[in-house]
């Protein structure tokens, strides 16, 4: 009887230990360094790794400089996702759209997103200088892109990456960043 009670007992810790682990443990988005940001007009909006990232240091250097941060606009997000797959995929780096004629704004507005302002910082890199800090830090070393991301006038920012094969380079994440401000 004594053995049956301490098998109970054990099968029970180990249920309950089991069940706290998997309740515990975060989405794979998240586990990754993903997870949801703080979304225009309330609510959450989930982005992966290198978008969070890229999210938080954009927002790092507005406060640095006492601007409002951003917040992401799912049209705006929906837009700078499908740039950057775009750029991978059909292998081109620009601020218009291959084939169409369209430029970032034309391409934003294409994707609901209705402005007043609207401005796009794209860039690319592979292995450790496809990272978002080194993304940021090539940003901020530019004066039209640094200019873009500290102007006040832009409040919603959507932040798109894609990783694949780019001009032949494996491995290659793609940076889109759509700045806004509605109408």
């Amino acid at each position: 009887m004594r053995y049956l009670t301490f098998l109970l007992v054990a099968v029970f810790v180990a249920v309950a230990v089991a069940a706290t682990t998997l309740l515990a443990t975060p989405p794979a988005a998240e586990a990754a360094g993903g997870g949801a940001v703080r979304k225009c007009g309330g609510g959450r909006i989930s982005l992966n790794a290198d978008e969070k990232q890229s999210f938080a240091l954009h927002n790092k250097e507005r406060r640095d400089r006492n601007l409002k941060p951003f917040c992401v606009h799912p049209d705006l997000q929906r837009a700078a996702r499908a740039h950057s797959e775009d750029m991978i995929r059909r292998d081109y780096f620009s601020h218009d759209t291959k084939g169409r004629n369209e430029s970032q704004c034309e391409r934003i507005r294409r994707f609901g997103y209705r402005y007043r302002h609207c401005g796009e910082n794209i860039a690319w890199g592979s292995g450790q200088q496809g990272e978002p800090d080194i993304i940021m830090r090539m940003w901020m070393d530019s004066s039209g892109h640094r200019s873009t991301i500290l102007d006040g006038k832009y409040r919603e920012i959507g932040i798109g990456t894609f990783t694949g094969t780019f001009n032949g380079t494996p491995n290659a994440t793609m940076y889109t960043a759509d700045f806004g401000a509605r109408r």
